[in-house]
């Protein structure tokens, strides 16, 4: 089941994004909830006041982002709502890189950045944990890597 964010939670967690990922989301207008596992999705107000109505709705919403213990992941869709983004905790990415990011291998990015979100020209693929030799590995759940036979 799924539950919304009051306003504070919801500032609390877009204060814990900012804090992780130096970055901030364009939410307006839309409904943020926190669905299983720490996981927050986003919707609009019609379509969550629906899936209120109808019985026997699991899920509802984009899945945007995760809340860990020491920091918070942002999804894929989720970087569809970057609004401002520190440089910083962008590592770009060659297309031969992207395509590993987004098999779920690690990708050597350097920095001293424990977070990043990678880009490839200008589409960002969600963000990573960097260890310290510089590698870093896409939090993409196994569903949505690329399979390795397709390359």
């Amino acid at each position: 089941m799924f539950q919304t964010l009051d306003e504070n939670d919801a500032r609390k967690f877009l204060q814990e994004l900012h804090s992780s990922l130096k970055c901030e989301l364009n939410v307006g207008g839309l409904v943020l909830m926190q669905a299983g596992e720490n996981k927050i999705r986003v919707t609009t107000r019609e379509a969550f006041d629906t899936a209120m109505k109808l019985r026997g709705v699991q899920l509802v919403g984009l899945y945007i982002a995760k809340r860990r213990r020491e920091f918070t992941t942002l999804t894929i869709e989720g970087c569809m709502f970057l609004s401002q983004v520190d440089e910083s905790k962008v590592a770009d990415l060659t297309r031969e890189q992207a395509l590993t990011w987004m098999k779920g291998g690690p990708v050597k990015v350097g920095g001293a950045e424990k977070l990043v979100l990678g880009r490839h020209r200008r589409f960002y693929l969600g963000s990573a944990v960097v260890d310290r030799l510089g590698n870093a590995y896409p939090q993409i759940p196994i569903w949505r890597r690329i399979p390795a036979e397709m390359e």
